[in-house]
């Protein structure tokens, strides 16, 4: 879309060639900043971004390339932000019990302060790894979360322990 900055010009100033001259440099560069503008704007959206956008997204959600028009790319992109599961305490839930067992953690949540306390007790290998996985998919980002895991171990059998009283006197002379 061409700019004309000569309407701008007073009329006494329009038929100045320098002037014109003047108008024409300065057209070009203000064109080549509104397409920039244009550019970061549809950047923003993935229905019109453009490939190197669309690249970044098919990064961050583990998508190969493989030669699809960049309609059908935008539409995949799409597709993964859909298929994200509304976030309920339910299935939150749900999915705390597939991974520690109903006996294996503690959720209480704080809906005035958008703040869930995630307590696991379960002694599974690299369970606060898989809880936080769990939480940065499915979670909203404004959740505060305080998680913790506790593990307490019984240990059977006969527990002796002996104790020594001493004193000691430290004099400086």
């Amino acid at each position: 879309m061409a700019v004309d900055l000569k309407v701008l010009l007073p009329e006494w100033f329009q038929n100045v060639m320098e002037f014109n001259e003047l108008m024409k440099s300065e057209e070009i560069e203000l064109e080549e900043a509104e397409n920039s503008i244009r550019s970061v704007r549809n950047n923003c959206y993935i229905q019109t971004a453009d490939e190197t956008t669309i690249l970044l997204y098919e990064k961050r959600f583990g998508i190969a390339y493989q030669g699809e028009s960049l309609e059908y790319r935008r539409s995949r992109i799409m597709q993964r932000y859909n298929t994200v599961v509304p976030f309920t305490i339910g299935f939150l839930k749900d999915r705390l019990t597939e991974l520690y067992g109903s006996q294996g953690f503690e959720v209480s949540v704080d809906g005035k302060h958008s703040l869930i306390t995630i307590k696991i007790t379960s002694d599974r290998y690299g369970a606060v790894n898989l809880l936080y996985d769990l939480l940065w998919d499915i979670l909203p980002a404004h959740i505060q979360i305080i998680a913790s895991q506790v593990n307490t171990k019984d240990i059977k059998g006969i527990f002796s322990s002996g104790a020594t009283l001493s004193s000691t006197k430290i004099m400086t002379i």
